[in-house]
């Protein structure tokens, strides 16, 4: 009965392995706050974002299943202490979203435009780093750091490069795509959250729902 099974899952899996197609794609990211977090941080975000594909579209799967990871950066701010001459390094009141999602895929298989329509489910690190330093005394540091769970969907067009546009191993496509994140609740910092008062460090932090709407253009490559 082992052997059987064994055997199985070797058969599943050179299956899979043949008809599976994996790719990757890169995109430079832009995001804007919607909703709740809007109304407290207007600034908009900006970051990379990666995405590994196990398995593409194909003409047998026209659906593919995937990772995304990506990186943003809100409000970065420096800002010098008006009732100190001895301030030296300014602070960064910037909000980082490390961000991971599951990412599932429906997307045409062939052809020099690929339009598709993609979900994504997962989370986000949130976080905030903080440096204060002056000439006679060593640098204050404030961090702030929060989680957040995400889902959404989005829509995207593959428009072909180089390669073959009807075999897709080798071939390179320019990726466009526009995506709307719905976050749950987080804390965070904005642009008025920090205050200095000579040397005294005050602060406070902002929590809201962190929806945003990205827009992020790259490349997408076939293995």
């Amino acid at each position: 009965m082992k052997t059987h099974l064994v055997i199985t899952a070797l058969i599943l899996s050179a299956i899979t392995s043949i008809y599976s197609q994996p790719s990757a794609s890169f995109n430079f990211l832009t995001a804007i706050p919607v909703g709740d977090f809007n109304e407290f941080s207007d600034d908009v975000g900006f970051g990379g974002n990666l995405e590994f594909f196990f398995f593409s579209p194909s003409e047998r799967t026209p659906y593919g299943l995937g990772i995304n990871l990506s990186y943003l950066s809100y409000g970065a701010h420096f800002y010098d202490d008006p009732y100190s001459e001895d301030l030296e390094l300014s602070f960064d009141r910037a909000n980082n979203f490390a961000s991971a999602h599951l990412l599932f895929q429906i997307a045409s298989y062939k052809g020099t435009i690929r339009p598709y329509f993609e979900t994504l489910i997962g989370g986000s690190y949130i976080y905030s780093l903080t440096e204060i330093g002056y000439e006679h005394d060593g640098p204050v540091n404030l961090w702030i750091d929060d989680w957040a769970w995400s889902y959404g969907a989005g829509l995207g067009v593959k428009l072909f490069l180089t390669g073959n546009p009807f075999f897709n191993s080798g071939s390179t496509f320019i990726d466009f795509k526009v995506r709307y994140l719905l976050g749950t609740s987080a804390e965070y910092l904005d642009r008025n959250s920090v205050e200095i008062y000579y040397d005294e460090v005050y602060y406070s932090t902002i929590e809201s729902k962190t929806d945003m709407l990205t827009v992020s253009l790259g490349f997408y490559f076939f293995f």
